[in-house]
């Protein structure tokens, strides 16, 4: 079993753009996706940030694609947030969140305006029941 604290810097590293291993070229760079299930295990996520890496104080856009588990993707809503725990305070922004096609919803106006240690959250809801899918961002 992954120790927790390896597995987070391995996903903030990934999401920072320094993991080989899922990255794939694409135009204007290499963006890498990141897959997680949410904390009761209902739910899959896939995850793409553009640019890669983020930057501190700029703008991104966070693509997702959310598989249920069990069933279809039909009736969900995602909602996607992120926060610094250790200054309790979140982004100075609002993501305006849409979805796409299929499974996929798109996350456009995110900032993480200081660096240090970010939560990225994305709570999904179906049948009004919400599951959150948490993933940790160490921004330097």
């Amino acid at each position: 079993m992954i120790d927790r604290g390896l597995w987070t810097v391995a996903l903030a590293l990934a999401l920072l753009g320094c993991d080989r291993t899922s990255s794939s070229p694409t135009e204007g760079g290499p963006l890498a996706k990141h897959r997680f299930d949410s904390n009761g295990g209902r739910y899959s996520v896939e995850l793409e940030t553009s640019p890669n890496p983020i930057q501190v104080n700029q703008l991104f856009d966070v693509t997702l694609w959310v598989t249920p588990k069990n069933g279809p993707a039909g009736n969900l809503d995602v909602q996607v947030d992120a926060r610094m725990p250790a200054h309790f305070h979140g982004m100075t922004r609002l993501a305006k969140v849409t979805r796409g096609s299929g499974n996929s919803w798109k996350a456009e106006g995110m900032q993480f305006h200081m660096s240090g240690h970010w939560e990225l959250y994305v709570d999904i809801t179906q049948g009004g029941s919400t599951e959150r899918a948490q993933m940790d961002v160490d921004l330097k």
